[in-house]
């Protein structure tokens, strides 16, 4: 389960004067780190944060995050190879399309059972009621694939904020299971602060 409490900067269950337009989310898929051990045989395969099972995450947005959101709103979730499928099934079981995969090419990555490396992750773009309009000045602006280095383990990068924000300048957006506190964005984790310097 999500370990630690859930800190936010917005109360749960609660009516909000503006719903959120844009929702991003990094769920804490059920993962360990891949590779076998030969280096630091000590280090272990468990991550340094909480995981839960796809069915708990989901559960958990149904109960706390969903209903924050206006009828008519943009969601981009990250996700990878592994939970690709469910991730867009439990979506779309709540009413959601899917508009795009972007991906995040991150340059390097591990290579499962020593076959290729798995060098990109997924930000599917989905909507919720009918499809909200870019800002003018951005259409056909962006491609479906950017390119940026991977830092820490599950910190995402800057572009695909800056991506959403120039999107949708003025929605409301919130960050859930953020671990990052940044201006413009509600946040909502356990672990708020943890790339923050």
């Amino acid at each position: 389960m999500y370990g630690s409490p859930i800190l936010s900067s917005v109360k749960p269950n609660t009516c909000i004067d503006k719903p959120y337009g844009v929702l991003m989310i990094d769920p804490p898929w059920p993962m360990r780190k891949g590779g076998l051990r030969k280096v630091r045989p000590n280090q272990g395969r468990e991550l340094d944060y909480s995981t839960m099972s796809v069915e708990s995450i989901f559960r958990l947005l149904d109960e706390d995050v969903f209903s924050l959101a206006a009828e008519r709103h943009s969601l981009f979730i990250w996700t990878v190879e592994s939970f690709l499928l469910a991730c867009e099934n439990m979506l779309q079981m709540r009413g959601y399309r899917r508009h795009c995969r972007l991906i995040w090419d991150k340059g390097n990555g591990m290579a499962p059972c020593f076959s290729v490396r798995f060098a990109h992750e997924y930000l599917i773009w989905c909507y919720h009621g009918k499809f909200m309009p870019v800002a003018p000045h951005v259409r056909g602006k962006f491609l479906s694939v950017f390119h940026e280095a991977a830092r820490q383990h599950s910190r995402k990068p800057e572009i695909a904020y800056r991506l959403i924000e120039q999107l949708y300048p003025d929605a409301r957006r919130f960050d859930v299971f953020s671990r990052q506190a940044r201006q413009g964005w509600d946040q909502y984790g356990n672990q708020p602060a943890f790339f923050n310097p």
